[in-house]
Order: C-alpha cells, then sequence, then structure tokens
C-alpha cells in the first residue's frame, strides 16, 4: 500500500510547450491590443528610460576600454527591465502583427499602439538623454569627460551612416531582439529569461547593427556632448527614420520564418473559437 502511494517524481520543465507558449503570446498581443493610450505611453516612457540605461552604460564599456561584446551584454539590461519588470518597446511590440493575422485584434489597435509606444519610447529616451547631460556626468562642451568623448564619437558615426547602411543594419537588429523576446517568453524562470535576452542582445551590439529606440538616447546624448543646439538635434532622424523601417521589417521577417511563429498560426486557427477574443 505504501508504495502505491508514492507519488510519481515531478520533473521541473524550464521552458514552455507549444500550446502554452502560444497561449501566452496571443493573450500578451491581446492585452496589449486593447490597452488604454496613457497606459501605454507611461509603459513606452519607462521602456525609454531602461534601454537608455542600457545605452549609458554600453558608453561606460565602451570609455572603460571594455570593447562591444562586454558593452553589449550591460547594454541587454535595458530590454531586461523591459520585459521582466514590464513595458512598452517598439521593437518588441512587433510580434502583435502574428496573431492579428488571424483577426485576434484590428489592425487599427495594432497601429494604435505601435504610435503610442513609439511616441512613448522617443520622450523617454530624450528626456532622459537630456537630464544625463545636464547632470555633468559627460562633462561639458569646453571639457568632455571620458564617456562624454565616446558618445559624441557614436553619435556622430551613426547620424553619418547612409540610409541602405542603417536600413539593413536596422533589419539584422530587430531579428536579434525578436529572437531574445520569443526565447524570454519560453522561458520560465528568471535567470533563464536573463540569460535568453543577453545573448541576442550581445550579438547585435557587437556586430555594430542599429536598435531605434536606442538610438534615441545615443545620437542626442552624444550631439547634445557635441555642444548641438535644439535645430541641430533633428540631424537624428537621419538615423532613426530608416533605422526604425528597417527594425519593422526584420521583425516582420523573423516572425514569419520562425518555426514557433508557423506553429503558432497553425494552433491559433484550429483553436480559435476556444480563445477569449476581445
Amino acid at each position: 500500500m505504501k508504495d502505491k502511494e508514492k507519488k510519481e517524481p515531478t520533473y521541473y520543465e524550464p521552458a514552455l510547450s507549444t500550446s502554452e507558449l502560444v497561449r501566452k503570446i496571443s493573450a500578451l498581443g491581446i492585452k496589449k491590443a486593447n490597452t488604454k493610450v496613457w497606459q501605454l505611453f507611461i509603459l513606452a516612457m519607462l521602456a525609454g528610460l531602461y534601454i537608455g540605461l542600457g545605452a549609458q552604460v554600453f558608453l561606460v564599456a565602451l570609455e572603460q576600454g571594455m570593447g562591444k561584446i562586454v558593452g553589449g551584454m550591460v547594454f541587454s539590461v535595458g530590454l531586461v527591465l523591459v520585459v521582466i519588470a514590464g513595458a512598452e518597446l517598439f521593437t518588441g511590440n512587433i510580434m502583435m502583427i502574428v496573431s492579428s493575422i488571424l483577426s485576434l485584434y484590428t489592425l487599427k489597435k495594432i497601429l494604435k499602439n505601435w504610435i503610442t509606444v513609439y511616441v512613448g519610447n522617443f520622450i523617454g529616451s530624450v528626456l532622459f538623454a537630456i537630464l544625463i547631460w545636464k547632470s555633468g556626468l559627460l562633462g561639458n562642451v569646453d571639457k568632455l569627460s571620458g564617456v562624454g568623448m565616446v558618445a559624441a564619437s557614436v553619435a556622430e558615426t551613426k547620424v553619418g551612416l547612409a540610409f541602405s547602411e542603417a536600413f539593413i543594419r536596422g533589419v539584422f537588429c530587430n531579428m536579434l531582439v525578436i529572437l531574445a523576446i520569443i526565447l524570454a517568453t519560453i522561458a520560465k524562470d528568471v535567470i533563464s529569461k536573463i540569460t535568453s535576452i543577453v545573448l541576442p542582445i550581445m550579438v547585435f551590439v557587437a556586430c555594430g547593427f542599429e536598435h531605434c529606440v536606442a538610438n534615441m538616447y545615443l545620437i542626442p546624448v552624444g550631439l547634445l556632448a557635441k555642444g548641438a543646439g535644439i535645430l541641430e538635434l533633428l540631424a537624428m532622424f537621419n538615423n532613426i527614420i530608416p533605422v526604425t523601417l528597417g527594425n519593422i521589417v526584420g521583425g516582420v521577417i523573423i516572425l514569419v520564418i520562425h518555426p514557433n511563429r508557423i506553429r503558432q498560426l497553425i494552433f491559433l486557427f484550429q483553436h480559435r473559437k476556444e480563445m477569449k477574443i476581445e
């Protein structure tokens, strides 16, 4: 009797099953699509701050001679905060397009989310850039600190990219960002989620790919370090526009061709009536 009463040992599964992953991503997309604009905006500003924090520590790593690989690892703190602490990031929300294919929510709701989050990311990033400049951490126009000189150099390089160069780098960047988010979503525990984020983000930074929200911080803070005025800050859009377009294309490409997304569409098609769709 005692042997019969013994329970079978349970094993910890570190990753979600395909059906669990599909339901989680779909539910998350529906939640994002139905979130109020003011809530999206606040969460998007937070994401701009988080990515700005990652970008700032990336500049510190470069100034300390640690290189782009270490710089990429520390930069990933921004996406870690977005995913785990919670915020709305434009490049990550490209994932919403998958569930919209089967009309879990309308294109209008996707555009509402994207536009609100993009503007919030921009304002949060630029405000943080201004505050960092005003803090004196980068020195002043007459005498920049080491980090200030690195920031100015990074901004100059980014603004100097040709449209096609910035676009292509943006494509590859968001392929890696979306993969990082997919991996973090699959993972169940916090440590696994962090590891899943750090590795792809390290790759995109080390390779020199371009992320529109990161550049919303890196370019303004670098231009301010160079003594740029308000109108001169508009030069950031020479980079941000093609990078944004590239990020959208890259995100869509990886979502369309990734095997997990194909299985998700099949699963959603088969179980669509079971989903609570608003």
